[in-house]
């Protein structure tokens, strides 16, 4: 794993090789930011550039012991805690904290990778805190999450925050070529990634992509329907609990659009560029506020769907911005 492996984020890279080639490394990182972006691909890469035992070129050199046992998930001085059920709890933390305290086995550095580190309980951020407190030598933490106002401020306060940002659509879209994508619907699942590789991938493995346009024209001529095709569509998005998470992105997606179109953002900022002109006619009709009140909608949702994740809610109160529709004309 080296740092030319990670999309974007140039940034990132830059602060980590200073800290590494400059020997002050912080003992504990948060890396923030969207999901998708390569927080967990940078934290791999900056613990290979610091065992590597051949640098090259300001990176790891991918080759010697250390880099291919980061990179095959084997490095014995490496551990991972991810949710499980939707939780870290305190006996995962409890077993890892006793050996932090041993020197390393390949060294120079040990490392703790919490993943989604805001998912913690409080007990466990509480076990977190004291070793974050008093770290022994040579270890160093790395808490990675999106939400990290979802973690106690004590915890927050021990760390370094690193702020991941989107990739550019471009360089989404070479990453993709460079799995081997190819066709119309790279462009497509870059477009409506929201500057997020893995959401890119997802959007690519998912049957969604090939129904995107069908699926958010359907949706836009909701304007001009009565209340009982926008209810049928809104039970449509929540069917499926395979699909609904993807076809929520399409709802974010066209939300944002609208919302662009109604500000008067040219076509290019818009995610999904090829219905341009029905985009601007459903924002000609709802007007700003009510792209304002759908948009809202989504956000809103998306603030608290790992707590409540009520998808039809949601889509009742998005559709629910829409005007009412023109009344029939009488013969």
């Amino acid at each position: 794993m080296r740092f030319a492996d990670v999309v974007g984020n140039g940034h990132v890279k830059e602060v980590l090789r200073r800290a590494a080639d400059r020997d002050r490394v912080p003992h504990a990182w948060m890396f923030t930011g969207p999901d998708g972006v390569g927080k967990r691909t940078m934290a791999l890469a900056f613990l290979s550039y610091l065992v590597c035992r051949d640098r090259r070129d300001g990176d790891a050199c991918g080759e010697c012991r250390p880099c291919r046992q980061v990179a095959d998930g084997v490095f014995a001085d490496l551990q991972v805690l991810s949710p499980e059920k939707g939780y870290i709890k305190i006996e995962p933390l409890r077993e890892s904290m006793p050996r932090l305290f041993y020197p390393p086995l390949t060294g120079p550095w040990k490392c703790l990778l919490i993943d989604d580190a805001h998912t913690m309980t409080n007990e466990a951020a509480n076990a977190a805190l004291k070793t974050l407190e008093e770290p022994p030598s040579m270890v160093m933490f790395v808490l990675i999450t999106p939400s990290p106002d979802l973690l106690p401020r004590t915890v927050l306060s021990r760390c370094f925050e690193v702020p991941f940002g989107p990739v550019p659509t471009d360089e989404v879209v070479s990453f993709l070529q460079s799995r081997g994508r190819s066709g119309p619907e790279v462009a497509s699942a870059a477009a409506l990634s929201r500057g997020s590789p893995g959401r890119a991938l997802q959007f690519l493995d998912s049957p969604v992509l090939a129904e995107r346009t069908e699926f958010l024209s359907s949706f836009l001529d909701l304007v001009d329907n009565d209340a009982e095709p926008r209810l049928k569509f809104a039970d449509g998005v929540g069917s499926s609990k395979e699909e609904t998470a993807d076809l929520m992105l399409l709802v974010e997606s066209i939300a944002r659009d609208v919302l662009r179109a109604a500000a008067g953002l040219p076509d290019d900022t818009l995610s999904n560029r090829d219905l341009a002109y029905a985009i601007r006619s459903f924002a000609d009709r709802v007007g700003p506020d009510r792209a304002v009140d759908m948009a809202t909608a989504w956000l809103d949702w998306d603030a608290t769907r790992r707590f409540v994740p009520n998808v039809r809610a949601t889509m009742d109160r998005l559709l629910q911005a829409l005007p009412n529709p023109p009344a029939p004309a009488r013969g």
